[in-house]
């Protein structure tokens, strides 16, 4: 079910952007989402939940037999557009 080579870690992502008009009720939504009852909503929708307290969905392996990329934050940033340069002579504009 999950590749060999491994998975990333984010499989839902969320952000709050720096020009939301409010950023009280954007960072209480994102301490929903992360939390247990939150987590709870994202295994009711299958997704496999991050909080330890929460079941995973049927038929997924337990958390600590998933092999999880290593990824890499600041060499992604410092090469961004080297990326985007041979994303695009790779696939075009």
């Amino acid at each position: 079910m999950f590749p060999a080579e491994g998975v990333s870690t984010i499989s839902e992502p969320v952000a709050i952007l720096k020009s939301t008009k409010n950023p009280e009720a954007a960072k209480a939504f994102v301490d929903f989402l992360i939390s247990k009852q939150g987590q709870e909503l994202a295994l009711a929708q299958g997704y496999m939940p991050a909080h330890p307290g929460v079941s995973l969905p049927a038929g997924f392996p337990a958390r600590d037999a998933i092999k999880v990329i290593s990824f890499d934050a600041a060499k992604a940033l410092a090469s961004t557009e080297a990326d985007k340069a041979r994303f695009t002579q790779i696939f075009g504009q």
